[in-house]
C-alpha cells in the first residue's frame, strides 16, 4: 500500500470511535510476537501535562544517549508525528512499511473481534515500528484515561501521572477519585510509580494501587519538587530541581508556563527512575535547550506577541489566563476560542471575560467544534446574567476583519478562524497579546494561519 492508501484505511477506521478494552491490541501483539516485550518502556497518563511530559522526557532521554521511542496523542498535523525515534518522526515510506508489516495482524482480529479504531492500530504500527528500531526505551503516551487505553498492552518499567482533574466525565468519572482510579491502572506490578502533583483525594487513590500492586511510589513535593523558580517574561524559566538522587541548579527551559516547570520536574524524577542514577548536567542542559511544546504555550510571533495553546477544558483555562502574566509582558489581552461543543464552554469563557480585553468566539476544522450558534446562546447567557453590563460588554457577529471594538469587553463571533486570528493579530498593539486556544484542532488551524504549516 502506499502512504496515500495507508491514510485512507487509518482514517477510515475512525467511525469505529473507542474500543473499551485490550483484547483486540492484545490479540494484534500476539500475532506480532508481542514487540512491546522487546524493549523497556515508560508509560504518561494525566489530565493536563501528559504530552509536555513525554516530549521531556524523550529529549532527556535520548540526551543521555538511549535510542529512544515516542509515541503521543492527537497530531497537530500529520499522523507520523505521533510516532518519532530520537525526536525524528516516522517517514513516509516507513509509516506504510509499517502498516504493511502489521496488516495480516489487523485484518485476523477484525475477523475474530470485530473492527479496531484508528488509536488501537497506530499504538500496535508504533509497538512494531520501535521494535523493528530496536530501541533502547519507548515513552507512550495514554490517549484516554489508563484502564483500557490501548497503550496499556505495554508493561512499563515507569508509570508516569501527570495530573488529575474532571474531564471526560462521561466515560472515566464524575469525580477526581473515579478518574484517578481509572488512570492508576496504568500502574503495574514491576513499575515503580513517578506522580505529580495531585488533588488529595486522587493521590489517596493513586497510593492505594500502588500498594496493591507493590509499586514503588515517588510524589511530587515529598521525593522531588522545583525550587527557586525565576519566570524570566518572554524568555523562559531557570530554576533547581531537588531531584531523587542530586540536586541540579541552574536549569534553564526554553518554554512557557509554570506548568512546564512542573512538567519538567517529573520528566526528570522518571529519567532517574528509569536510570536509578543522578543525571548529569549535560544531559539536563541537552534535554532542555532544544525542547519545544507545540501548542502548550508556544510563542510563535513577538511583534505583537501571539501565543498558541491547547487548552480544552476549564482547569486549562484556568492555567492560561494565570500563566500568560506570569510568562509574558504584556499590556492587554485579545483571545480567540475555538472548542469542543461538549466542553463546559460557559465556565471556560467567565473565566476568560475576566481577563481579556476582547473574546473572539470561533469554530476550528473539527466536527467536534461547536457552532456560532452555540457559542453565541452561551455568550448571550452570560452577558445577561450580569447583575449590571458594565459599558462596552457587548455580542456582536462580523464577516469582515475591518471592525472597530467598542473600549472593553467584547464578545466577537466569527465562525471563519483564519478571520477570527486576523482580527485579533490586527487588533493588538506592540504592546499586547493575542492567545489562541480551545483544543489542538485549533492550534494546529491557528499553525497553519500564522505559520505556514503543514
Amino acid at each position: 500500500m502506499t502512504y496515500e492508501e495507508v491514510l485512507s484505511y487509518i482514517t477510515n477506521a475512525l467511525q469505529f470511535g473507542i474500543n473499551p478494552g485490550l483484547e483486540k491490541i492484545e490479540a494484534i501483539c500476539k500475532h506480532l510476537g508481542n514487540p512491546q516485550l522487546k524493549y523497556p518502556t515508560i508509560q504518561i497518563t494525566g489530565t493536563n501535562g501528559k504530552t509536555s511530559t513525554t516530549w521531556m522526557l524523550r529529549e532527556l532521554l535520548t540526551a543521555s544517549g538511549m535510542k529512544t521511542g515516542c509515541y503521543t496523542s492527537p497530531h497537530l498535523h500529520t499522523y507520523r508525528e505521533r510516532i518519532t525515534v530520537d525526536g525524528e518522526m516516522v517517514s513516509e515510506a516507513d509509516f506504510a512499511a509499517t502498516f504493511a508489516a502489521i496488516q495480516p495482524a489487523i485484518e485476523q482480529v477484525k475477523t475474530e473481534h470485530g473492527d479496531l479504531t484508528e488509536f488501537e492500530i497506530l499504538t500496535a504500527m508504533a509497538l512494531h515500528y520501535f521494535a523493528v528500531q530496536n530501541v533502547d526505551v519507548a515513552v507512550f503516551e495514554v490517549g484516554l484515561g489508563g484502564r483500557w487505553d490501548a497503550t496499556s498492552v505495554v508493561r512499563p518499567k515507569v508509570s508516569v501521572i501527570t495530573g488529575i482533574s474532571l474531564d471526560h466525565t462521561d466515560r472515566l468519572g464524575s469525580t477526581v477519585e473515579a478518574i484517578a482510579w481509572d488512570k492508576a491502572h496504568i500502574i503495574k506490578e514491576g513499575a515503580t510509580a513517578v506522580i505529580g502533583m495531585l488533588p488529595e483525594g486522587a493521590l489517596d487513590v493513586i497510593k492505594q494501587r500502588c500498594l496493591m500492586v507493590g509499586a514503588p511510589a515517588k510524589l511530587f513535593g515529598t521525593d522531588f519538587m522545583p525550587k527557586n523558580i525565576e519566570i524570566v517574561k518572554n524568555e523562559g524559566a531557570r530554576f533547581s530541581i531537588a531531584g531523587l538522587s542530586s540536586l541540579y541548579d541552574d536549569v534553564r527551559l526554553p518554554v512557557f508556563g509554570m506548568y512546564q516547570v512542573l512538567n519538567f520536574t517529573t520528566a526528570v524524577a522518571a529519567l532517574e527512575v528509569f536510570t536509578g542514577d543522578k543525571i548529569s548536567s549535560e544531559v539536563l542542559s541537552r534535554g532542555a535547550k532544544g525542547l519545544t511544546c507545540p501548542g502548550r504555550f508556544e510563542l510563535v510571533s513577538r511583534d505583537p506577541l501571539v501565543v498558541l495553546d491547547g487548552a480544552h477544558n476549564p482547569e486549562g483555562i484556568d492555567m492560561v489566563v494565570e500563566g500568560l502574566p506570569q510568562s509574558f509582558s504584556y499590556k492587554n489581552l485579545h483571545i480567540v476560542l475555538a472548542i469542543s461543543s461538549d466542553k463546559d464552554i460557559e465556565q471556560m469563557l467567565a473565566t476568560l471575560e475576566k481577563h481579556a480585553s476582547t473574546l473572539i468566539l470561533s469554530q476550528n476544522s473539527s466536527y467536534r467544534s461547536a457552532s456560532a450558534k452555540q457559542l453565541t446562546g452561551i455568550a448571550s447567557k452570560l452577558i445577561a446574567s450580569k447583575p449590571s453590563v458594565p459599558k462596552g460588554v457587548s455580542l456582536r457577529h462580523t464577516t469582515s476583519s475591518d471592525i472597530a471594538l467598542e473600549q472593553g469587553n467584547s464578545y466577537i463571533i466569527e465562525p471563519d478562524l483564519e478571520k477570527a486570528v486576523r482580527i485579533a493579530v490586527s487588533q493588538a498593539s506592540k504592546e499586547d497579546l493575542v492567545c489562541i486556544t480551545g483544543s489542538l484542532y485549533t492550534v494546529a488551524d491557528a499553525r497553519d494561519v500564522l505559520l505556514g504549516e503543514p
